[in-house]
């Protein structure tokens, strides 16, 4: 009879087992989703900051080219030519700059977006890895009941 009675104990420690780590795991699961939804908005705000720098030098690209040529309105001189070529110089530089700085936000954006999938993979896994737990303590306490009466 005692050794009916040690299973039984064996049986609901085993099943107690698995449902903790069970519980453990969704809730590690659960961290890794957070995690995973603040690197992709991480990512979305930092693609947004550059995209803002981009427009604010494709701005001041487009300042500056005008105020080029006024410069050269009010000297007198004819906005063809060389100082035309001049005008165009000065706003392609800041167009590439604007275009370099949405290369890099959206270059983040995917960088952090592949390392929120990356922390919702280790979700599942540690999801799976609970359900395994469960099953697994259950099994073996299923398997302890039994002997306990066999």
């Amino acid at each position: 009879m005692a050794f009916g009675v040690g299973r039984l104990i064996t049986a609901a420690g085993q099943l107690y087992g698995g449902i903790a780590s069970y519980y453990s795991s969704m809730e590690q699961a659960s961290l890794f989703e957070t995690q995973a939804s603040l690197l992709q908005e991480q990512g979305r705000l930092t693609q947004d900051d550059y995209y803002r720098q981009a427009a604010l030098v494709r701005d001041e690209g487009h300042r500056a080219r005008a105020k080029q040529t006024m410069e050269y309105i009010s000297a007198g001189v004819e906005a063809v030519g060389t100082p035309q070529l001049m005008a165009r110089e000065t706003a392609s530089k800041y167009m590439t700059k604007s275009s370099a700085l949405q290369t890099t936000g959206r270059n983040y954006n995917m960088l952090y977006g592949r390392k929120a999938s990356m922390e919702r993979r280790t979700a599942r896994v540690a999801r799976n890895e609970g359900r395994a737990s469960l099953i697994t303590g259950v099994l073996n306490a299923a398997g302890s009941t039994m002997e306990a009466f066999i």
